[in-house]
């Protein structure tokens, strides 16, 4: 998150969450108007995001180990996911790397993840796989929710698009999220699809290179 921007919207939760209780308003006005700040933040963050891809400047690559990366996402959407009763599990292989920024890999993961669990059925389940080829590493993120319907795949990564607008709204989405990644994913020469998983729900591929320019094959 952007700190100065994660300020604001510590600052703005003070504001309205100690402030007006001296002015009766009730909790549920007090909890409507910091979802409706929180919403705010984000999606001024995602478009910030978008700006800077947009821009074609780009931090150095680093090789990236995704396995601690993907633990901390883990331990960011667990709370989210047990109030939904969503089960997430991940499998990594040992070693598997990406071509990228750690800032890059996680907000892969994160929206990816997020979505799964946000659009998820309670009881449902997020798996996600690592693995790790000679040029590639893929990353691939399922659910077994709501899904998509297979006229709306194709869409997914445009900007502003939602499936369900209804819903995505009471989920808090933006709208940019899914831009976000494939943006991403294709400024570091990777590719990314959706596709409907066997069974319900959907299934999010992506695929980096594992090599810096400068590496050579064996």
């Amino acid at each position: 998150q952007y700190p100065e921007y994660q300020l604001f919207e510590e600052t703005v939760y003070k504001d309205i969450s100690f402030g007006p209780r001296n002015m009766g308003l009730s909790e549920e006005e007090i909890d409507r108007r910091v979802r409706e700040a929180a919403a705010f933040v984000s999606i001024t963050e995602d478009l910030l995001r978008l700006t800077r891809l947009d821009s074609g400047v780009a931090e150095t690559p680093e090789r990236v180990e995704i396995s601690p990366v993907l633990e901390r996402v883990v331990k960011m959407l667990r709370p989210v996911a047990d109030e939904k009763d969503v089960s997430i599990v991940t499998v990594c292989s040992d070693g598997a790397a990406a071509a990228a920024t750690p800032g890059e890999i996680h907000q892969i993961l994160y929206n990816l993840m997020e979505n799964a669990v946000k659009y998820n059925r309670r009881g449902g389940f997020v798996r996600v796989s690592v693995d790790m080829g000679e040029e590639t590493s893929t990353i691939t993120v399922e659910d077994n929710g709501i899904g998509i319907p297979a006229e709306d795949l194709p869409r997914v990564f445009e900007r502003f698009y939602r499936v369900d607008k209804a819903r995505s709204r009471a989920a808090g989405g933006t709208g940019l999220g899914l831009s976000i990644v494939r943006d991403t994913v294709s400024r570091r020469g990777g590719v990314v699809r959706a596709e409907g998983a066997p069974g319900g729900g959907t299934r999010f591929i992506v695929t980096l290179p594992c090599r810096l320019g400068e590496e050579e094959g064996p």
